[in-house]
């Protein structure tokens, strides 16, 4: 559990006839990490299976109306595709016949829209016309006049000024939908005269279609045509449900089509990955040591034992992929390591000891029974809704958890310490015991039962006084370093060897062993002399450089901050608690003491208020623990680099 699974490298030779045979048995095992074949002269690179190309062409038409369809409807429903057995013939044949059906749709959906488009159109042209006195003859060009119809920016002595150009003239004006319009016929000798003072107007020239057939009452046409335009709208309305219903019963199917079609192309593909001749293939990869013996049989029973299996020697440039093993309640803080980087094949997996320390961090920093219900509650509920989120959201509420155990310790309740006497006298009589306690201004009061006081409880160190929440996470940042630097000599241990370990890594705890000495025998603690300690911080000094390098004596300072650097898990505490108790005694308070409405007003305050706290009750304790574990814990022992182990035929994450 503590280091990836043992894997091993494999080469696998047979002839071309059992290609077939052994690209489905490996991808039906999902046992084989593949290796990309590099061309040699020996070797060429292998070519795609024949059907590759009917496959990858109906992917592309799968996945291409599938993208026609809504989102969310195929979002949902990648949950629930179930798989089942398709064959290329029948994914050809179906997969024509809904082309087929929704091409038909899509045809009567654009012939109706182009249809009410166009109508919409006439409409608003009748209107215009209607409104100018005008009907479709008046569109017709004539011998002796020029017409203008158009929109003008305003309407304000437009006649008046184009009378002065020339009398011979006709002019109709109108305003339709907040805009003016104007129609004019004027004598052609005067066209250009007329058109410069229309210029003046802002004048822009509308379009007519051909609507000669339009003359009489225009009102009556342009009911009928309404009437029409419902009906067609009715008819838009009705294949838009069809639409509908037709991604509803279509969508599980396109879903599964293309499902089966990646692994089919993916198949199809895999003699890319492979080195080949005339007559043979050579397949290279990576299996677990455990499950070797599995692949060899099941090969070897497909193939009839026509296919070389063989391990290779693992050399110092192979990038060896990784398998965490991990039990069922780490496994979700592989996330982290996901985040980050995933050890290398060497290396020791840390998400064990993140199970235990990302949790109790978060927890210490939020420590509210409220709070951690509240949280739990939510990513509860998003644990249920987002199944592609379940290992982080899993890590949080386990983190919230924590939170309540941390709640009762400090006795916090939404940032509440304690009740005023009179509400502690009503628990009493309901069997809820709280102890008495004198506040400084004098108030008697009930607190919370408690082990400590988060926001109050001091400590006294070489004369000065600190908060004790400080000094616990001082201790456990010690603590925590101090594994970080016990895996990385473990790590060097078995990539290096005890010499370079030891001088890596636990020349780290004679450094601190020396500097304890030093502090404590200043200071006259213990009865040694502090050369004993300057003594061993010289020789420490000497195997990190030894071990390291320069790189390790520039870190040596580094090693107090990183320790000093878990104060946060106090102080964040700190800041929480403080805004909560501002919220509950300075904001609410003074309006519940009102009473009546404001009771109601310092209700919304608390809810508003204990909402952002929340919020950066979560997001800090997570941004602050995580930053612990990657620079202060990871930098002690984790290299990372390693790449994930991804089986052939393994489903990928969608």
């Amino acid at each position: 559990m503590l280091k990836p699974a043992r894997v091993t490298k494999i080469r696998i030779i047979g002839p071309q006839t059992q290609l077939p045979i052994l690209i489905r048995t490996l991808y039906s095992l999902k046992l084989v990490h593949l290796l990309d074949h590099k061309k040699t002269e020996e070797l060429d690179i292998g070519s795609p299976l024949g059907n590759s190309e009917q496959i990858s062409g109906l992917l592309v038409r799968s996945r291409s109306l599938l993208a026609l369809f809504d989102p969310l409807l195929v979002s949902a429903c990648q949950e629930i595709a179930q798989k089942t057995d398709l064959s290329l013939v029948d994914v050809e044949s179906d997969l024509a016949a809904i082309i087929a059906a929704y091409d038909t749709l899509q045809h009567q959906q654009y012939s109706v829209l182009s249809t009410i488009t166009e109508k919409k159109i006439v409409v608003q042209q009748l209107r215009i016309l209607d409104a100018l006195h005008l009907d479709g003859a008046s569109l017709a060009p004539f011998k002796l006049l020029t017409s203008f119809m158009g929109s003008v920016s305003s309407l304000d002595g437009l006649e008046h000024t184009l009378q002065q150009v020339t009398q011979k003239l006709h002019i109709t004006l109108a305003q339709i939908d907040g805009v003016s319009h104007a129609a004019v016929f004027v004598d052609q000798r005067h066209a250009a005269a007329a058109s410069a003072v229309l210029h003046n107007y802002g004048f822009k020239a509308l379009s007519f279609g051909d609507l000669s057939s339009y003359h009489g009452n225009l009102g009556e046409h342009i009911k009928k045509m309404q009437v029409s335009l419902h009906l067609l709208e009715k008819d838009a309305t009705h294949i838009a449900t069809q639409f509908h219903a037709f991604q509803k019963q279509y969508v599980l199917q396109l879903l599964l089509f293309v499902s089966y079609l990646q692994q089919e192309s993916e198949q199809a593909q895999a003699p890319l990955r492979f080195g080949e001749t005339s007559r043979s293939f050579v397949v290279e990869g990576w299996v677990s040591v455990k499950e070797f013996q599995q692949l060899k049989h099941a090969l070897e029973k497909e193939t009839n034992h026509k296919i070389h299996l063989e391990t290779l020697e693992v050399t110092k440039t192979d990038k060896v992929p990784v398998i965490l093993r991990n039990m069922f309640f780490v496994k979700p803080f592989e996330f982290f390591l996901h985040l980050y980087t995933l050890p290398s094949y060497k290396e020791l997996d840390p998400s064990f000891f993140l199970f235990f320390t990302f949790p109790f961090f978060f927890g210490l920093m939020l420590g509210d029974v409220g709070y951690g219900l509240v949280t739990f509650l939510l990513f509860a509920f998003l644990w249920w809704k987002m199944p592609t989120g379940r290992n982080i959201l899993t890590v949080m509420m386990l983190s919230a958890i924590i939170s309540i155990f941390f709640g009762f310790v400090f006795g916090e309740y939404f940032g509440f310490e304690h009740v005023s006497e009179h509400t502690g006298e009503l628990f009493f009589q309901y069997g809820i015991p709280l102890h008495e306690e004198m506040l400084h201004d004098g108030e008697m009061v009930y607190s919370f039962p408690r082990l400590l006081n988060r926001l109050h409880s001091e400590m006294t160190i070489l004369g000065s006084t600190l908060p004790t929440v400080l000094v616990i996470g001082a201790i456990l940042g010690f603590i925590h370093v101090n594994i970080g630097l016990f895996l990385g000599f473990i790590n060097e241990l078995v990539s290096h060897g005890f010499a370079h370990a030891f001088y890596a890594k636990i020349s780290w705890y004679i450094l601190e062993l020396g500097v304890a000495v030093l502090a404590l025998s200043s200071l006259g603690l213990v009865p040694l002399h502090w050369g004993i300690g300057l003594v061993l911080i010289l020789l420490a000094t000497g195997f990190i450089f030894f071990g390291e390098g320069i790189q390790g004596l520039v870190e040596i300072p580094a090693l107090l901050s990183n320790v000093l650097s878990y104060l946060r898990l106090g102080a964040v505490g700190l800041s929480s608690v403080g805004l909560a108790v501002v919220i509950n005694e300075n904001l609410a308070l003074p309006f519940m003491e009102k009473g009546g409405i404001y009771f109601v007003l310092a209700l919304v305050i608390l809810v508003i208020g204990h909402t952002i706290n929340i919020a950066l009750g979560v997001i800090g304790p997570f941004l602050h623990s995580l930053r612990l574990h990657y620079v202060e814990f990871f930098s002690k022992f984790y290299k990372g680099g390693g790449i994930p182990f991804v089986a052939f035929g393994q489903e990928k994450d969608r």
